[in-house]
């Protein structure tokens, strides 16, 4: 029987439980990998990092000067001179890098890394913020027999505990941090920077709803209740049901730029597309998968 209730761990306690969630996690998302406390020479401030080379994220976001360096080096692998694109589509990689990871662990394995900047490091990858290494690992754990099946069986105190601690290390004490110096260096406004953040969290919780089922929703529904007003109001999610089978989308409020990179490719969510045909394609998708 699951026990109503979670803990706090940190240091080499901590480590061995982030290490087992994100195996669990790399098993079903080959991508979505991280490392605990590997032995990185981190990048000095002041020049761009070389492709795999990480930063400190508490002094990359202090450092405005060094992080506008940087973003505007990843638009230039991306492709693009703009610092409004590159600075948007940094931040959205690097959202999603940060959200995910926690999301995922608590899903999958009813563990939640602290995911505040002192206690990580990130680095580029193809231009991209997609290497991340926790290095000051701290973790909320759900007491449980069964980690696979915990966060689904918990109940709502816990639930709002782990949805808590997941906006409080790493919405609170880092990406807000993270929006700001962004925002102050490129001019970008914030309700695009917060529809970043918004959407990193919706693609999280679209990626395990797609393999740990419906349930999913119901606690990216409870997230995004208890968010911060800056996230709330930046998209919704879609349910369509075809043939038997049903798609759980996410629909922003706001385009995060994507479409001006050289490939000129349009989210399927962007909101400069109109919801009919937004709707129409979701139809499409499913058709194709459903056999008509």
């Amino acid at each position: 029987m699951l026990e109503d209730r979670a803990a706090r761990v940190e240091g080499a306690a901590a480590a061995r439980q982030i290490e087992a969630a994100l195996e669990q996690v790399a098993a079903a998302l080959p991508y979505l990998r991280a490392s605990v406390r590997a032995p990185l020479v981190l990048s000095a401030g002041g020049r761009p990092p070389a492709d795999g080379a990480f930063m400190g994220c508490d002094e990359l976001i202090a450092d405005r000067s060094w992080l506008e360096t940087v973003v505007r080096a990843s638009g230039d692998r991306l492709g693009t001179s703009s610092p409004a694109v590159a600075g948007s589509l940094f931040l959205l990689g690097y959202a999603y890098r940060i959200l995910t990871l926690a999301l995922s662990c608590l899903v999958t394995s009813a563990v939640v890394p602290g995911s505040t900047a002192g206690a990580m490091a990130i680095g580029l990858r193809s231009g991209r913020p997609s290497l991340v290494d926790y290095r000051a690992p701290s973790a909320l754990v759900i007491l449980s027999d069964d980690p696979a099946s915990a966060a689904r069986l918990a109940g709502q105190r816990v639930i709002d505990s782990c949805l808590g601690f997941v906006l409080d290390s790493a919405v609170e004490g880092h990406l807000r941090a993270l929006v700001d110096s962004v925002h102050s260096r490129v001019s970008l406004g914030k309700k695009l920077l917060w529809g970043n953040v918004a959407t990193g969290a919706a693609t999280a919780f679209r990626t395990m709803e797609g393999l740990h089922g419906p349930w999913v929703r119901d606690l990216a529904a409870r997230f995004f209740e208890l968010a911060p007003q800056e996230i709330q109001g930046q998209g919704s999610f879609f349910a369509l049901e075809h043939a038997g089978r049903r798609g759980w989308y996410w629909e922003r409020a706001n385009c995060c730029l994507n479409d001006r990179l050289p490939e000129k490719i349009r989210c399927s969510d962007c909101s400069k597309t109109p919801p009919g045909e937004r709707r129409s394609a979701y139809l499409a998708a499913l058709s194709a998968v459903t056999g008509g």
